[in-house]
């Protein structure tokens, strides 16, 4: 018969306790750490956050993407480019509201005229 060691419930329900708390903790400590997966800091033109609900309808009646499926066809040479409306790497467009990256792409994609 093996020995098993005796705690009173009182010292079991502190230490419980003290373990809940700490895994607690350390679930918000790493998730301040990794910016809870919120891309906006590291990126401005994530942040979708001031837009209503009619905004966002519009950019993905309009396809947006982030990233352009042609290389050629990127927001950042488009005619309705508003260049570092949203910051310094993070533009608008004239079409709809919001950030836009310079890579983006949307259906509504003219070539600029020089």
């Amino acid at each position: 018969m093996s020995k098993i060691a005796s705690i009173s419930r009182k010292d079991f329900l502190k230490k419980v306790t003290f373990l809940g708390v700490a895994g607690a903790g350390a679930g918000l400590l790493v998730q301040a750490c990794s910016n809870g997966g919120d891309d906006t800091a590291a990126d401005p033109c994530a942040d979708l956050s001031g837009l209503s609900e009619s905004d966002l309808q519009m950019r993905e009646m309009l396809d947006y993407t982030s990233e352009t499926p042609n290389p050629s066809e990127r927001c950042d040479n488009c005619e309705f480019w508003s260049e570092d409306q949203f910051g310094p790497h993070c533009g608008g467009c004239t079409l709809f509201a919001g950030p836009v990256h310079p890579a983006g792409w949307c259906s509504s994609w003219v070539l600029e005229s020089t």
